[in-house]
């Protein structure tokens, strides 16, 4: 019994959709191997025609330039990604501003509460919280608040006068009207950075353990 060769039809691998079809589903070295095959095993009466041939060439490799050029271009853009992260190990030890309730307290430092109200307020009143959520530091801003963007500084000391230890605190800020209605509001966190983890999807870990992106910062301190 004769060996049974595979051949290829023109009709299958005439024009540009099924020449793309048939290397996208078979890779371009069976592509090709199986272009040599029909040659090889074409019916000598009706042979593919030169035109045709060509034409079957040429668009696979078009096809094939296209595809090197996306390879290449993914490669830059993982390079690029890759590079982006390397440099976000300068915030290393830095300290940054995002939406968030937390605030990293060093040493000797005086860290900044910040704070943003939806309306004016008659009084407001911002609350240093420890690990249990009790109240460390009760704080009156000196001024009634607008609406707007406000902060204030933490000496680090709690209620009874003394040094806080060195770690994240969270904070709230209570707000009312004259008529003791509470007024809305939203906190920034400022913490530093602890860590880059390259790869990750949020890249950038701050003291408390909570992760970010490069968009999520809203300033460097």
């Amino acid at each position: 019994m004769d060996p049974i060769t595979p051949t290829v039809s023109t009709s299958t691998v005439t024009g540009q959709g099924n020449v793309q079809a048939a290397v996208s589903e078979l890779g371009p070295d069976v592509f090709l191997r199986l272009l040599v095959t029909q040659l090889q095993s074409q019916d000598p009466t009706n042979p593919t025609q030169n035109e045709d041939f060509v034409a079957q060439l040429a668009q696979f490799t078009t096809l094939e330039q296209t595809t090197s050029t996306n390879d290449l271009l993914e490669q830059l853009i993982g390079q690029d990604v890759q590079r982006t992260q390397f440099d976000l190990v300068n915030l290393i030890g830095r300290t940054i501003v995002s939406e968030g309730d937390t605030v990293s307290l060093g040493a000797s430092d005086q860290p900044t509460l910040a704070y943003a109200l939806s309306d004016t307020a008659n009084q407001v009143t911002l609350e240093v919280l420890g690990q249990n959520g009790q109240i460390l530091r009760s704080i009156q801003a000196g001024t009634p608040g607008t609406a707007g963007a406000h902060q204030v500084l933490w000496d680090g000391l709690d209620d009874n006068g003394d040094r806080v230890p060195e770690g994240v605190y969270r904070f709230r800020v209570k707000a009312v009207t004259a008529n003791k209605e509470l007024v809305p509001n939203f906190t920034f966190a400022r913490e530093r950075v602890s860590n880059i983890v390259l790869g990750a999807d949020k890249p950038i870990v701050v003291q408390s353990g909570k992760t970010l992106n490069t968009p999520d910062i809203i300033s460097i301190q």
